[in-house]
């Protein structure tokens, strides 16, 4: 069974600059997930996809097998992902000449997960008939917690009542 991990980064993140090569805990954010897939044992290779040759850098640095990258019409904020996961893929299968039974795309943005969730996710998926797995965890309190409105003069407020 040929398995490749992804890791999608894009560099023009608007909310929070640079996010994905920001320092997180001693290393960069997108190093965690590189390290999380490297631990899982599962993947014949660990592709990283981006626009930014300064993501790319840092994921070899960091133990990325393979970079690819992104065509900046996949780079935009409203880019859907899977067009993105699938331009990989196919750039990857055809750098190594393999055709992939399983893929697993890592949010370079999910830091905390480990590499016992990814075996488990990845079990879950080659024992059953299913074409494919997503995860999530129960939120532990109501998302309306810590939303905020934005008032008519410019300042903010805890939301009153949820949206």
């Amino acid at each position: 069974m040929k398995r490749l991990c992804t890791i999608c980064a894009r560099g023009g993140s608007k909310g929070v600059k640079n996010k994905n090569i920001r320092n997180m805990v001693g290393k960069p954010l997108i190093a965690h997930s590189i390290e999380q897939a490297k631990r899982s044992r599962l993947f014949d290779f660990i592709a990283v996809s981006s626009d930014s040759e300064e993501i790319l850098e840092t994921a070899q640095r960091w133990g990325a097998d393979l970079i690819v990258r992104r065509p900046k019409q996949m780079a935009t904020d409203t880019a859907a992902k899977l067009p993105i996961i699938q331009h990989c893929v196919r750039e990857v299968e055809e750098m190594v000449n393999i055709r992939f039974d399983t893929l697993v795309d890592l949010d370079a943005t999910s830091p905390l997960r480990l590499a016992e969730d990814i075996v488990g996710a990845v079990k879950l998926l080659e024992d059953s008939d299913a074409t494919n797995v997503i995860t999530g965890t129960p939120s532990h309190r109501s998302p309306y917690f810590n939303m905020v409105e934005l008032n008519g003069d410019g300042t903010v407020q805890l939301c009153k009542t949820p949206p």
